[in-house]
């Protein structure tokens, strides 16, 4: 079968999306294009047997679901998470405005695929007629359980938010947490903290940010993936997420790696920081031949 996946964009370094639709491609044999040539009529749909649309609410994202409905072809859909409800919250006019287009094309679709059952659940909920939902891990792309490097024993605590800043993605709660942690004696540990937040970072540099890392924190309130997190768990690090990352919540903690904070997405921001400040501190309070151990 000959398969065509259109996304955003194909900017590997920058683009979580892309990334996604790149390895799944790659195990399928199958194409990438971008969703602005695509809409315009690059590419002969002749040469396909089915299409792949990665994300939502994009005009050239709807087109392109356009153009394969009316070419009379099976559409396929990956909504990348952009129908969480906490993200329908976020900027909720301009995707009621833009609602019964995609519930319109969502229902024509031959299926959608979700990256977890969580995700499958909020398709459901934002549009129940859809016809059918398949649930795909892309953690099996990853090398989750790599041997253990060996880290330096530090002084500090070094933590690390790899990724933009966005009013989703919770940062303050982490600057909040760690400033608490280091004001407050209830938390005092033997171990400082060190935190550095980056926005981006690619190559060798970013290949330098992982190795001052040694615990990944994404205190996310919705997340599509959370592909830094395989990256870091790739790496041997320590990662601290929440379920605003669900697609990480099934139990498994990469041998005590993989601390998954539950109550994270739904709760108050005191709620939040407390949490973040409980698994920071533990970590800061592991001695170091531990650390040495588990990181």
């Amino acid at each position: 079968m000959r398969i065509l996946h259109v996304v955003p964009g194909l900017d590997e370094v920058g683009n979580g999306i892309s990334v996604a639709a790149k390895l799944i491609a790659e195990e399928q044999g199958a194409d990438l294009m971008e969703a602005r040539l695509f809409a315009k009529g690059k590419g002969e749909l002749a040469d396909y047997d089915e299409v792949w649309v990665h994300s939502c609410w994009l005009p050239m994202t709807l087109k392109s679901c356009q153009r394969v409905l009316r070419a009379g072809m099976p559409l396929v859909r990956m909504t990348h998470a952009n129908l969480d409800p906490v993200r329908l919250r976020y900027h909720g006019w301009k995707k009621w405005l833009v609602g019964p287009i995609e519930r319109f094309l969502l229902r024509r679709c031959a299926k959608i695929v979700a990256t977890c059952e969580a995700e499958a659940e909020w398709i459901r909920a934002y549009e129940p007629r859809v016809k059918s939902i398949e649930v795909t891990d892309i953690k099996r792309f990853f090398n989750l359980n790599p041997v253990n490097p060996v880290n330096p024993v530090r002084k500090k605590l070094h933590l690390l938010y790899l990724g933009r800043r966005h009013p989703l993605k919770g940062v303050e709660y982490l600057e909040t947490a760690v400033r608490q942690i280091e004001k407050d004696s209830a938390y005092s540990a033997p171990l400082r903290l060190c935190v550095k937040i980056v926005s981006s970072a690619f190559g060798e540099e970013k290949e330098k940010v992982w190795d001052w890392c040694d615990v990944l924190v994404l205190p996310t309130l919705s997340e599509n993936f959370g592909l830094v997190i395989a990256e870091a768990l790739e790496r041997g690090k320590r990662v601290i997420t929440t379920d605003g990352a669900p697609a990480w919540g099934g139990g498994n903690d990469y041998g005590g790696r993989l601390v998954f904070l539950k109550g994270f997405r739904d709760g108050t921001d005191e709620v939040r920081v407390g949490l973040l400040k409980d698994a920071i501190a533990k970590l800061a309070g592991m001695d170091e031949q531990e650390r040495m151990h588990d990181l």
